[in-house]
């Protein structure tokens, strides 16, 4: 796949691609379609190869109680899905690494942790699979926050 230059490409990256990532993507998605934001195309993937699984049931749910729909299947990392990035945002520290070993040095200045980008801080999100409800919904709104300060500040200054 070919970088679209007309768009900006986010991709949203953690471990399975079931519950972090592809929530944070339904999310942004939606957050740009309620503000008239065209050009910023949103995707995930993961960093564990694990087939093309649901995403998680337990994320999916949480995602209909904050009024999302999480839908789709899990979708492993390639260089040719990282390259059409402009910007690449992680949760963990490994989900960094892991890219790295697909993309050349040139690029890694596009991988950016999901709280530094969203929050200014230095902290890893949480993974909330194999959790309970709770924590589901606690990493839900923290990532929905962060989507919404990710939005708001695109509205201001967008992405090129």
């Amino acid at each position: 796949m070919e970088r679209n230059d007309t768009n900006y490409n986010v991709c949203f990256v953690c471990t399975g691609n079931a519950s972090r990532s592809p929530f944070a993507e339904c999310v942004t998605r939606e957050l740009l379609r309620r503000n008239n934001m065209d050009g910023i195309n949103v995707y995930s993937l993961g960093t564990y190869n694990w087939g093309s699984n649901p995403r998680s049931a337990a994320m999916v749910e949480t995602a209909r109680n904050m009024g999302y729909t999480l839908t789709g299947t899990t979708t492993f990392i390639t260089r040719e899905a990282l390259l059409r990035a402009d910007i690449i945002i992680v949760f963990q520290a490994d989900h960094r690494t892991a890219i790295t070993y697909e993309l050349d040095y040139d690029h890694w200045d596009r991988i950016v942790m999901f709280d530094k980008i969203a929050f200014g801080t230095d902290t890893e999100v949480e993974d909330p699979h194999f959790q309970s409800a709770e924590i589901h919904s606690k990493v839900a709104r923290h990532i929905e926050e962060g989507c919404k300060n990710l939005v708001e500040s695109w509205k201001e200054t967008p992405p090129k």
